[in-house]
Order: C-alpha cells, then structure tokens, then sequence
C-alpha cells in the first residue's frame, strides 16, 4: 500500500465533502434495495424463457440483467466504504475486486444495451437485409466479446495496487485517489480516460440514440398505424407500446448516462489544469446507477411473455392475470408485414 504525501486541498476536501459520504452511499444503497430483487426475479424469468424458446433476444437480455445483478450486488461496499469516511478496510485485493467489478458491469451493461437497440433497428428498419444476423449463436458470440473486451480494458486496475494511505485524514481510499503507479505516465493515464469516455460513453449514448430513433420514426410511419388500415387493434396497440417503450428505453439511457459523460469530460478536461471536478463526477455515477433499476421495467416488463414468465415462477407476488399486447410483436412480426 502507498502512502500519498503532497495531496491538494481541494482533493482532502474531496474525500470529506458530504457528497461523497452521505448522498453518494444514499443514492448506492437505494438502487441496491431496488436493483437487486428485481433483476434477480428478471433473470430467472429470462432464463425460463429462454430454456423454452432460445432467441437472440432473449440471450442479450439475460447478459443485460446478469450484468445489472453483479454490479448490484457489490455496491454494499462501496456504501459502507463511503459512508465510513472513505476509508477502505478490507484490503488491496477486495478493492481491486470491486472496483473492477463495478466498471466491467457498468461498460457491458452499456454495450449490451446499445446491442439490443441495434438488434431492435435490424427487426424493424432493416428486416430483410439483417434477417440472417439476429441468431442466438452471433448474440452468445456478441456477449462473449464484450464482457471480454471490457475485461481487458480495466488491466490497469487488475494488476495493480489501487488504495491509497492518506495520513492527514487517517484514512484508506479505494480508487478514489489513483496511485501514480497504475498508469506509466500522466499522458498515459489521459489518453486511458479519453478512450473510456469515447468507448463506454459517447459510442454508446449515439449508437443507442440513433437506433431507437430511426426505430420510432418507422414505427410512426407504418401503415399498422393508419385509421383505414385493415389490422386487429391488438396490433396498433403493439405498435403503439412499443413507441412508448422506444421512448422511454432511450429517455432513461440519456438520462442515466449524459450526466456522466459531460461531468466524467470536464473533470479530465479541469484535472489537466489542476482543477478537480471529481466530487460532481462521483455523484453523476452514482446516479447513473439508476439505470440497472430502470433495465427489468423498461426492457423486460413491456413484454407479455415476460410477463407470464414472471408470473408463473413468482405467483405470490404477481397474480395471474389476463395479458395481451407485447412490444416484441412488433420485432417478431416486422418482416412479415412488409412481405405479406
């Protein structure tokens, strides 16, 4: 473990500023309590689902919740890190551990989204062309990828010793202060930052944008949607939902993750200057981690089938129902329409 010596005020404050010690570990405690049972009965019901009828829909899914269910379940530590101050008790390995933990779910959560916003775009803008792609086989090979690739890109904190002894506070930190020994170099440790903005952040909020809303504008445009079209209202109503839930999928992606990316920028931009906007920054992540509460409604409770899923494996606390209506008919029904 190294010792820091020479710390900036503005970093001590930091480390004892209430945000980071009191509305930080709120915010991680509440999305624990919220996150962690909903995605696990999401995943059981996911997993049900694609026991019986494997999709590739179905495959990207349960990564989604697998990866919003293990960030989850570490963030009891980091509420009780910051909640005592900072102050990492239980070691070098277990703060590697976690903090690699949480940044490789945060990325996969984010790429496997923007997977199945591509997948959606081939299912409805693209049905023909892309009919041979969406396969449960390239979605295994998709997800194998990125949970890989994002593996990769936290060497630097797999391999290295990320607490720090702050003696002026009598307190371990735990990533919140990088050591100098992780990176070789201040422009290395730049141009890391940069490309986790660019990869994990930026690519995402575009790829995810640009999918739902060329998605939206053809689901607006189709003829299903007309007053004179010849079609059963339970498919309007389909359409219908799964405008709202194109909708409300891409307002909380932007919602969740914009804050962060604008804040994670500035504060690599000002730090370069000796500016720190780290506090600011840790608190857009910590909201950000909304998203994996947002993921079970958003994404699988808009289905019918998901829905039934639910019902039939958590009955105590899901009565059965009369259901109708699905998002995914209209992704299941896309090249029919337009071929029929």
């Amino acid at each position: 473990m190294l010792i820091a010596t020479n710390l900036s005020n503005s970093t001590l404050e930091m480390l004892v500023s209430p945000v980071m010690t009191v509305a930080v570990p709120a915010i991680y405690l509440a999305v624990f309590i919220c996150s962690t049972p909903f995605n696990l009965m999401s995943l059981v019901a996911l997993l049900s689902i694609h026991f019986k009828r494997p999709t590739s829909t179905s495959v990207l899914a349960i990564n989604l919740s697998l990866a919003d269910l293990i960030y989850s379940a570490f963030l009891p530590l980091q509420v009780l890190y910051h909640l005592g101050g900072n102050d990492w008790p239980w070691g070098v390995t277990l703060c590697g551990i976690t903090t690699t933990a949480l940044h490789c779910n945060t990325y996969c959560s984010a790429l496997i989204t923007c997977a199945i916003a591509f997948e959606r775009y081939c299912g409805v803008v693209r049905p023909l062309r892309t009919k041979h792609w969406c396969t449960v086989r390239r979605a295994s090979i998709t997800c194998v990828l990125i949970w890989a690739f994002v593996l990769i890109t936290q060497y630097p904190f797999v391999w290295h010793d990320l607490t720090l002894r702050i003696s002026e506070l009598d307190i371990t930190t735990c990533y919140d202060v990088i050591p100098r020994n992780v990176f070789p170099s201040a422009r290395g440790a730049y141009l890391y930052f940069l490309f986790v903005i660019v990869t994990f952040y930026l690519l995402p909020l575009a790829v995810l944008v640009g999918c739902y809303a060329a998605v939206a504008r053809e689901l607006r445009m189709s003829p299903l949607l007309k007053a004179n079209s010849s079609v059963s209202e339970r498919e309007i109503l389909s359409r219908r939902r799964s405008q709202t839930t194109v909708m409300l999928t891409t307002l909380c992606f932007v919602v969740c993750y914009l804050p962060t990316f604008i804040l994670y920028t500035l504060h690599i931009i000002f730090h370069a200057w000796g500016w720190s906007l780290y506090v600011y920054y840790a608190l857009a992540l910590s909201i950000n981690s909304f998203n994996c509460c947002f993921d079970p409604f958003v994404y699988y409770f808009a289905s019918s089938e998901f829905r039934q899923a639910l019902r039939s494996r958590f009955a105590w606390c899901c009565p059965l129902t009369n259901d109708s209506g699905s998002t995914e008919l209209v992704f299941r029904t896309s090249v029919r329409d337009r071929t029929g």
